[in-house]
């Protein structure tokens, strides 16, 4: 190959990887234009014409990344969700006392969650909108339980290092958990001031109950023996 050939090929190479670049740009520009404006506005308030004009772009720009608004929606939840099960099965390794590290991925899911100050008004958002519009709500649902899902098979792998066969369904504890955190996340978006740490303590309590509930799978609640 000359070296004239070669600079051709690498001019065409800087060139797409720059236009690559700039897609991204603009794509997260408008999707955190979105995420903004929805917290502030409203799904039906936050237009794609205003997201577009926040995030300095035209429609044209937003319909060339996304289909329409409930895309972009699906889109942020696939992104959330995709970063939360790898966060989660990178915490969950398998030392110390179960409960103790359960409660500490709790306590870094709020933290993952806070550094985004938009996510737990946007998700409550969809929540709502996917009330409201069957469609949307389908493809909120698929991705919920794709997320469930994805749980259980982080916390399978997580009692399978540890030697432990659990006598609770990783597809239920998935739930229940995902069930605890909607229910917290809920109540700390109207009252700001609830106390973190409740929410990594209840998941340590609800982690020690399935520790029991192992050891002892026969024991009944409260550990008394039923009379005859």
């Amino acid at each position: 190959m000359s070296a004239a050939t070669a600079r051709r090929i690498a001019s065409r190479r800087a060139a797409r990887q720059t236009r690559i670049e700039r897609s991204d740009a603009t794509r997260a520009a408008l999707l955190s234009s979105a995420s903004r404006l929805i917290c502030e506005l409203g799904i039906h308030g936050a237009s794609i014409d205003r997201i577009a004009a926040d995030a300095g772009y035209t429609k044209g720009a937003f319909y060339s990344h996304f289909a329409s608004k409930e895309d972009m929606f699906l889109v942020v939840l696939d992104e959330h969700f995709a970063a939360e099960i790898a966060r989660l099965d990178s915490v969950l390794v398998g030392e110390g006392h179960p409960a103790q590290e359960a409660r500490q991925a709790a306590e870094g899911f709020l933290a993952n969650i806070d550094a985004d100050p938009n996510w737990r008004g946007l998700y409550q958002e969809f929540a709502l909108h996917a009330t409201r519009n069957e469609g949307f709500r389908l493809e909120f649902v698929a991705r919920q339980r794709g997320l469930r899902e994805r749980m259980a098979a982080v916390f399978s792998r997580w009692a399978s290092d540890r030697g432990v066969t659990p006598t609770v369904p990783p597809a239920e504890i998935a739930a229940m958990t995902f069930f605890m955190a909607d229910g917290f996340l809920l109540d700390r978006l109207v009252d700001p001031e609830l106390d973190d740490a409740l929410y990594g303590r209840m998941i340590e309590v609800f982690l020690h109950g399935l520790v029991a509930l192992t050891e002892a799978p026969d024991q009944p609640p409260g550990g008394r023996t039923p009379s005859a």
